[in-house]
C-alpha cells in the first residue's frame, strides 16, 4: 500500500510486521524453542505486546489455533473474524475466547485500549492491512474487501535440498539446505525475512526498496545479487556478488547514519542480536558456487570440513580418528555429493570407507 492509503498516512512499523510475522509462526504447532523465544520477544516492550494484540484482532486462524495462543498467554483476544460464519456489513462480530489469566501470565491490551474508539479503530485497520501482507486474509473474512491482497509467502527447504524460487516481483530467491524465508511484498516495498540458513537473493529492478532482515540488520538493495546467511548461533553472514546494497541497525532511530555499505565479494559478519559488523578482508573460502553445491577453501580443519559435508549428506559422514579432524585441507569440494565428496577426502588423506547402517566411517588405512 501507499502510504496514502494507510490509515492516519503511515505505513506498518517493523514491530508491527513482526507481530504478524509471529502469527503466522504460531499458528503452527509451536515448539517449546519457538515459544520461548516469542515470550522473550513479546516481554521486550509495551510496543510488542500492543503490537501483536492488533495482529490478533485481525488474524484469520482456526478456533484450536487461537486457543493454543491465548492458552500459552493466558489470556485472550478479540477477534474479527470466527471461521465459518459470515459477518454482516458494518458489524466485525468480534468475538472473545475466554481463559484464565495466570498469576505471571503477560497482559496484553490492542494498541489505545484506554483511548477513543476512533483511535482504536484506526490502529486496528492499520494492523489488519499489516496482517494482510505478512498473514494473508481468509476469503470469508470480513476484512477481504478492506485491502487489496497483498503477496506473502513461505519458503523453505529440508535436509539436503537446494532450491530456486520466484517471487512475485520478479526476483529469485535460492535457499540452501534446511533454510527458511518469509517474503511480503505490496505496491510500496518489498520485504524478507531470513529465519534461518543460507539465501541468495537477485533482486529484480524495482522502485520499491527490497529490504532483507537478517538478526538485528535490514540489508536494503534496489537490484543485484546478496548471499545472506544465519548460523545456528545467530551469526549473519552477508556476501554481495553484483549490483549494491546496504546494512543497517535495525533499532537505531537514524538508520542512515548507521548504515553501512557492502563491496562484492567482501564478507560481512554481525552477531544475530548486536549490530556490530564486521568486515573480512581475507575470507579462506569462495562460496559464490554455492547453489551448485560447490565451494573453494584456501584452507580448512578437516573435521569443519565434514561437517560442512554433512549439512547436505542423508548419512553421516563420520571422522573414526578424532585426530583426523584436525588435519588441513584445501581445494575445491561438491559438498552436495556426498560419495563422490567422501571419496575424494579417502584419497586425499589415504583413508579407508567403511559404509555401515548409522553412517559413513572414515578411518586411517
Amino acid at each position: 500500500m501507499s502510504d496514502e492509503e494507510w490509515p492516519g498516512g503511515e505505513p506498518p512499523s517493523p514491530t508491527d510486521l513482526e507481530a504478524a510475522a509471529w502469527c503466522s509462526r504460531l499458528k503452527e504447532m509451536p515448539s517449546d524453542a519457538l515459544l520461548a523465544e516469542f515470550r522473550s520477544w513479546i516481554d521486550t516492550s509495551e510496543a510488542n505486546a500492543e503490537a501483536f494484540a492488533n495482529a490478533m484482532l485481525v488474524a484469520p486462524m482456526k478456533p484450536a489455533e487461537r486457543e493454543r495462543i491465548e492458552q500459552f498467554l493466558g489470556q485472550s483476544f478479540p477477534a474479527l473474524y470466527r471461521p465459518g460464519r459470515k459477518a454482516r456489513a458494518g458489524s466485525p462480530g468480534a468475538t472473545i475466547h475466554a481463559f484464565p489469566v495466570n498469576d505471571h501470565a503477560t497482559r496484553v491490551k490492542p494498541a489505545g485500549s484506554s483511548r477513543t474508539g476512533r483511535r482504536w479503530a484506526t490502529a486496528a485497520i492499520a494492523a489488519a492491512a499489516m496482517v494482510a501482507l505478512t498473514v494473508g486474509l481468509h476469503p470469508d473474512s470480513p476484512l477481504q474487501s478492506l485491502f487489496s491482497p497483498a503477496r506473502a509467502e513461505t519458503y523453505a527447504t529440508g535436509h539436503g535440498d537446494i532450491q530456486l524460487f520466484t517471487l512475485a516481483d520478479g526476483s529469485l530467491v535460492t535457499l540452501d539446505t534446511d533454510s527458511r524465508v518469509e517474503v511480503a511484498i505490496d505496491r510500496s516495498e518489498r520485504h524478507a525475512l531470513l529465519r534461518q540458513g543460507r539465501a541468495r537473493f537477485i533482486v529484480a529492478a524495482d522502485p520499491r526498496p527490497f529490504t532483507i532482515q537478517a538478526g538485528n540488520g535490514d540489508v536494503v538493495a534496489a537490484e543485484g545479487a546478496i548471499d545472506v546467511g544465519v548460523d545456528g548461533n545467530a551469526q549473519v553472514e552477508l556476501r554481495l556478488r553484483s549490483g549494491s546494497a546496504s546494512v543497517q541497525a535495525r533499532d537505531t532511530k537514524d538508520k542512515q547514519s548507521e548504515s553501512v555499505p557492502l563491496t562484492i565479494d567482501r564478507p560481512v559478519l554481525y552477531a544475530g542480536e548486536d549490530f556490530a559488523p564486521r568486515v573480512v578482508t581475507a575470507p579462506t573460502a569462495d562460496t559464490r558456487d554455492w547453489p551448485d553445491g560447490w565451494v573453494e577453501y584456501r584452507t580448512i580443519p578437516l573435521g569443519e570440513l565434514i561437517r560442512e559435508a554433512n549439512r547436505y549428506a542423508k548419512r553421516p559422514i563420520i571422522l573414526d580418528d578424532p585426530k583426523l579432524a584436525n588435519l588441513t585441507a584445501a581445494g575445491r569440494f561438491q559438498l552436495t555429493e556426498t560419495d563422490r565428496f567422501v571419496d575424494r577426502i579417502a584419497e586425499l588423506f589415504e583413508l579407508r570407507i567403511s559404509r555401515r547402517a548409522d553412517g559413513i566411517h572414515l578411518r586411517p588405512q
